[in-house]
C-alpha cells in the first residue's frame, strides 16, 4: 500500500454515533484524491441504542470499516471526528478509546512503519477520536521499536505539526512501550525515562493509560502480572516523577460504578485519607471526570477550601473540550481564575495559560493573555504559555 504524505491528534474522551456512517459516500475529486463525506447520523442509530459495552464494540466495527483499505485514512478519521463532535454523548466520550483500536488495526493492515508513521498521523489538535487514532497507529508500530535506542524511535515526534501533536505522539509511545514489554509496567517506564525529562512523564502517562486499558479490558491491552486495580495502591508504589501520570487516567475508565463528580464534596470523597503528592494527583484525576464544560469544572474547583486541592483540581480542567471555540471563549474561561483566592489565582492563570497555549500552538500567548486584567493575570498567563514546551504531565 502506497503511503501518503502527511502528519496527528488527541481528546480526553470520545465516542461517535455511527448510525449511517457505514454508508459513507466516497467522492473522487478532480485530482483523483479519495475523500469521505459522512452524512449526519440520523436519530436512533443502531450503535447508540445498545448497552455501553456492546455500543463500544459496534462503533469499533463501524469505524474500522470506514478507514479500512485507504491509502490515506486521515480524511475518514476527520469525518468520524466531525460526526462525533456533532453527536456528543456516549460516542464523543468514548471515541478516543475506540479509535485506539481502529488505529492499531489499520497500522497492521496497511503496513505502517516507524519510517512512514508521520505520513499517516492526522494533523489536528483534537484530543478525542483523532488523537485516539494517532495513539493506535503508534501502538501498531511497537514491534518495530529497538528497545536499546528508544530515543531514536521517538525522533519522529519532532516532525509533528504542533505542540499538541508532539505531546500526543510521545504519549502514544508510552502505549507502545507497554505493548513491546508484554504489559509489564516497570520496563515500559524505564524506556520512558530514557527519553529525558521533557518527555518522560508524558510518555509515562501513555504507559499508565495502557495499564488502565488492560484493567478494564479495552483495546486488547493485557498485563503480564495480576492487575492492581486500586490507584491508591498502584500509584503509591510508583517513582515520585510518575505519580501524577499514574493517577491522571485512573478514574476515566475505572471510576466507581455510578459515581459522578458534581461538587467539591465529590472530589474529596474520591481522595479522602490521602495526603501529599498522592492527594494532589488524586484531586487532578477526580477533576478530570467532572463535568465536560471546563467553566463548570472551575466553578467546582473554586468551592474547595484548601488552596492545594483547588490548584490540583484546576490541573484537571478539560480545556481541550473548547477546541472549536473562538479565542474569546478561552479568555472568558481563564478569566474565571479571578474567582479563586489570592494564593491560588497565580497558578490558575499560569496553568490555563500553558494548556491554552498548547491547544492553540502558542497563539493564545499572543491573542489571549494580553486581553486579561489586571496586569498580574497577564504576567502569569504569559509565564505559563512560555512553559508550553515543557512536560505537560497531566493533560489529555
Amino acid at each position: 500500500m502506497k503511503p501518503p504524505t502527511g502528519r496527528i491528534l488527541a481528546v480526553a474522551a470520545s465516542g461517535i454515533v455511527v448510525a449511517g456512517l457505514v454508508a459513507a459516500v466516497l467522492v473522487i475529486g478532480a485530482a483523483g484524491e479519495e475523500s469521505t463525506a459522512l452524512p449526519r447520523s440520523p436519530a436512533g442509530g443502531h450503535c447508540r441504542v445498545l448497552p455501553d459495552g456492546e455500543a463500544r464494540a459496534c462503533y469499533t466495527r463501524e469505524f474500522m470499516a470506514i478507514v479500512a483499505g485507504r491509502d490515506d485514512p486521515r480524511a475518514a478519521v476527520k469525518a468520524i471526528a466531525d460526526s462525533a463532535w456533532r453527536e456528543g454523548g456516549f460516542v464523543l466520550s468514548n471515541c478516543h478509546g475506540v479509535m485506539h483500536t481502529v488505529g492499531r488495526t489499520y497500522a497492521g493492515e496497511a503496513g505502517v512503519t516507524l519510517a512512514t508513521l508521520m505520513d499517516y498521523l492526522p494533523q489536528s489538535n483534537d484530543p478525542g477520536c483523532t488523537a485516539g487514532f494517532a495513539h493506535g497507529l503508534v501502538t501498531g508500530v511497537a514491534p518495530q521499536i529497538d528497545v536499546r535506542r528508544p530515543r531514536k524511535a521517538v525522533t519522529v515526534c519532532a516532525d509533528a505539526g504542533t505542540r499538541f501533536q508532539r505531546y500526543s505522539c510521545i504519549h502514544g509511545f508510552g502505549h507502545a512501550f507497554m505493548r513491546i514489554n508484554g504489559g509489564r509496567l516497570l520496563p515500559a517506564l524505564e524506556l520512558c525515562r530514557a527519553l529525558g525529562t521533557r518527555a518522560a512523564a508524558d510518555c509515562a502517562q501513555g504507559a499508565y493509560h495502557d495499564y488502565w486499558f488492560a484493567v478494564v479490558g479495552a483495546d486488547d491491552a493485557k498485563l503480564s502480572e495480576a492487575a492492581v486495580t486500586d490507584p491508591r495502591r498502584l500509584c503509591a508504589a510508583q517513582p515520585r516523577v510518575f505519580v501524577r501520570p499514574c493517577w491522571y487516567r485512573a478514574f476515566v475508565d475505572n471510576r466507581p460504578d455510578g459515581f459522578e463528580v458534581t461538587s467539591p464534596d465529590d472530589l474529596d470523597a474520591l481522595c479522602h485519607g490521602l495526603d501529599g503528592l498522592q492527594r494532589e494527583a488524586c484531586m487532578t484525576a477526580a477533576s478530570v471526570i467532572g463535568p465536560p464544560d471546563p467553566a463548570v469544572q472551575l466553578q467546582i474547583c473554586a468551592g474547595l477550601h484548601d488552596p492545594s486541592d483547588a490548584e490540583n483540581c484546576i490541573r484537571g480542567t478539560k480545556v481541550q473540550n473548547l477546541l472549536r471555540h473562538p479565542v474569546a471563549t478561552y479568555v472568558r474561561l481563564i478569566g474565571r481564575c479571578e474567582r479563586f483566592g489570592e494564593l491560588v489565582r497565580p497558578s490558575c492563570y499560569s496553568w490555563l495559560g500553558k494548556t491554552l497555549a498548547v491547544l492553540t500552538d502558542g497563539d493564545f500567548a499572543r491573542m489571549g493573555c494580553p486581553r486579561l486584567r489586571p496586569a498580574n493575570a497577564r504576567r502569569n498567563c504569559h509565564a505559563g504559555a512560555r512553559r508550553m514546551d515543557e512536560a505537560l504531565v497531566t493533560f489529555s
